[in-house]
């Protein structure tokens, strides 16, 4: 009889909880904001208009597998794997470029302005602190009036291509591809 008693006092809190009489709080407002005066830049086709073979073809790495496909962004791992080199698209639409710019001048060796093909943009590096691998990370963001789009090359062990060779031939490829 104590054990029920105990049960009883335990669940008519956790029962109380649940009931559509209590207030819930205070209403959260809404994130979304009304975007003004929004300017899009071209339409990219999905993973920047370039297909696997191409991807594949430009970064020299054999085995490349695209395992993540969306409609703003691909992923390319070396046999699928993740503890290889990871080659990225992503398209940014109506968001500010100069916040990945900064996220870069804190996280790369260095960060440079860069044109491709008539757009401006920049180049983050990450140089290895062992000589022999020297840089094994480039990154383009381009921006389209309101939008960008970033090229993210990364490779593992050399021997590999230049690396911002290789971001800035796919960036070039991608901007060639949009509408």
């Amino acid at each position: 009889m104590k054990a029920l008693a105990v049960v009883a006092v335990a669940v008519i809190p956790v029962l109380a909880a649940c009931s559509d009489s209590e207030p819930q709080g205070p209403a959260v407002p809404s994130t979304e904001a009304p975007q003004e005066n929004v300017s899009h830049g071209p339409f990219f086709p999905q993973c920047g208009g370039i297909s696997d073979e191409e991807v594949g073809a430009v970064t020299e790495i054999p085995g490349l597998v695209n395992t993540a496909k969306t409609s703003v962004g691909c992923q390319w791992l070396s046999g699928g794997s993740i503890l290889g080199p990871h080659i990225s698209f992503s398209w940014f639409r109506g968001s500010p470029i100069g916040r990945e710019r900064k996220t870069m001048e804190l996280s790369r060796t260095s960060v440079e302005d860069l044109n491709i093909e008539g757009h401006d943009g920049f180049i983050g590096i990450n140089e290895d602190p062992d000589p022999k691998i020297g840089v094994n990370l480039c990154e383009i963001g381009i921006q389209f009036d309101d939008d960008f789009i970033e090229w993210s090359v990364s490779y593992a062990q050399p021997p590999f291509p230049d690396a911002c060779e290789v971001a800035k031939e796919l960036t070039r490829q991608s901007i060639v591809n949009s509408k």
